[in-house]
């Protein structure tokens, strides 16, 4: 019996169980390698996917908030040249007011006492409207009305002087505060 023989059928038979082996696990890892491909082609597409509807998502935020920004950077501009417009408006009606004479001028000072006298309160004139009031203020039906010196740095109307108070009824008060509440009703309109 040769030996030699029997030990080479057995290297043969323990190379070729290692080639299968080697075969089996080369075919196993190149299954494996496919699948691995495969979950990162899926990977690629789900991040794209997910990264597609990021980037959407962050444009339509911004083209949102651009939009109410530019409404808000509209509304203040119209507010401001609203502003503006009511304040030459009412500049000029200031002034009409300081001019009115005669009759016009003591039915607006009537007017003005009856709106902001209760009674029993001392009127101090602008000095341009001091014999007007010295007369109106006996007829304009508010009880216990008195006259008394001339206020200082008012161009029309008077200074209202009661027990505790001492309020302001210039004709610029007066516009300023009509003014006021136009622009106050402006601003509401255009942010409510």
């Amino acid at each position: 019996m040769d030996n030699s023989n029997g030990a080479d059928k057995l290297i043969t038979g323990i190379i070729e169980a290692a080639q299968a082996e080697a075969q089996a696990i080369e075919a196993q890892a190149a299954n494996e390698v496919a699948a691995i491909r495969e979950r990162l082609h899926e990977d690629k597409e789900r991040l794209k996917d997910e990264f597609a509807l990021k980037a959407q998502a962050e444009r339509e935020d911004i083209i949102k908030r651009a939009a109410v920004n530019a409404e808000l950077d509209g509304r203040k501009e119209t507010l401001k040249r609203k502003h503006e417009l009511i304040n030459r408006a009412y500049s000029m009606a200031a002034e009409r007011l300081g001019a009115l004479t005669g009759k016009e001028r003591e039915a607006f000072l009537v007017k003005l006492l009856k709106r902001e006298c209760t009674g029993f309160e001392t009127v101090r004139p602008a000095e341009k409207d001091e014999k007007a009031l010295e007369k109106l203020i006996a007829s304009c039906g508010v009880e216990g009305l008195k006259l008394g010196a001339a206020a200082p740095g008012i161009d029309g109307g008077f200074l209202l002087e009661g027990d505790n108070y001492v309020k302001d009824c210039s004709f610029a008060a007066f516009m300023n505060e009509i003014k006021a509440e136009t622009l106050k009703k402006t601003s509401a309109a255009l942010f409510d």
